[in-house]
C-alpha cells in the first residue's frame, strides 16, 4: 500500500519500504521533498500524511518536541516516519 503524503499543497505517493524513513525512501524513488537536517530538528520535511499513517510509527519524541500542535492534524517529520510493514 503506497503511502501519500503532501507537502507545500503538492501531492507526493511513496512505496513504502518497512525500516526505512519516508524522507530516506522518497530519495530513492525520487519525490522531491523539502528538507534539510534529515534529524528532526530542523522541521523542514514537515509532511502531510494523507494515506498510510496507519502502517507506519507512532510520532516520535522529537515529533511532539517539534510539531506536538499538529501531530492530532495529521502531519508528521518525515525524516521520523517509518513504516512498519
Amino acid at each position: 500500500m503506497a503511502i501519500q503524503v503532501k507537502q507545500e499543497g503538492n501531492v507526493y505517493t511513496i512505496e513504502p519500504v518497512k525500516g526505512k524513513s519516508l524522507l530516506a525512501t522518497a530519495f530513492e524513488q525520487e519525490v522531491p521533498l523539502d528538507y534539510k537536517c534529515q534529524k528532526g530538528n530542523c522541521t523542514r520535511c514537515k509532511v502531510e500524511l494523507v494515506k498510510g499513517e496507519e502502517i507506519v510509527n507512532k510520532p516520535t519524541p522529537k515529533e511532539h518536541e517539534q510539531i506536538e500542535d499538529e501531530l492530532p492534524e495529521g502531519y508528521r517529520l518525515a525524516c521520523q516516519t517509518v513504516p512498519l510493514k
